[in-house]
C-alpha cells in the first residue's frame, strides 16, 4: 500500500505543522485554552481540526481502493489531490480575513470530489449494485 503510506506520512507532517501553528498562535495570544478572542487563533485551530475531521475517510477509501486494486495512476492522482486539497483548504483558512479566501473554497471542493470519488468507486466494485 505505497500510496496510501506515502498519503498518511504526508498528512501527518502537514497535521504536526498546523498543530506547531497552533502553538505559535497561542503563545501570540497568550491563550492556553479554547479559541481566545483572536480570530488567527480561531482560524490556525479550524485549519488543524478541519484537517483531523476529513482526513482519516479520505485515507480509509484511498487505502480501500488500493486494496481493491484499483490503478496506480487513479491512486497516485486522488491521493497527490487530497494531499494538496488540504494543503490549500488549510492555508486558505489561515490567511483568511474580511473575506473567503479563494485556496479554501478549492482545497475544501476537491476534498469532497475526492471522498466522493472513492465513496462512489468502493460502491460501485464492492458488487453491492
Amino acid at each position: 500500500m505505497p500510496i496510501t503510506l506515502t498519503l498518511v506520512a504526508l498528512l501527518g507532517l502537514l497535521y504536526l505543522t498546523f498543530g506547531i501553528y497552533v502553538g505559535v498562535m497561542r503563545a501570540r495570544t497568550n491563550t492556553l485554552l479554547g479559541p481566545g478572542e483572536d480570530p488567527r487563533l480561531m482560524r490556525a485551530i479550524r485549519a488543524h481540526g478541519n484537517l483531523a475531521e476529513w482526513a482519516p475517510i479520505a485515507v480509509l477509501l484511498i487505502a480501500g481502493m488500493e486494496y481493491a486494486g484499483a490503478g496506480y495512476g487513479m491512486l497516485a492522482g486522488l491521493a497527490g489531490a487530497y494531499a494538496l486539497a488540504r494543503l490549500f483548504h488549510g492555508i486558505g483558512l489561515i490567511r483568511e480575513d474580511k473575506k473567503p479566501h479563494p485556496l479554501r473554497a478549492v482545497g475544501a471542493f476537491t476534498n469532497i470530489v475526492v471522498v466522493l470519488w472513492g465513496s462512489v468507486y468502493l460502491i460501485w466494485n464492492s458488487n453491492l449494485i
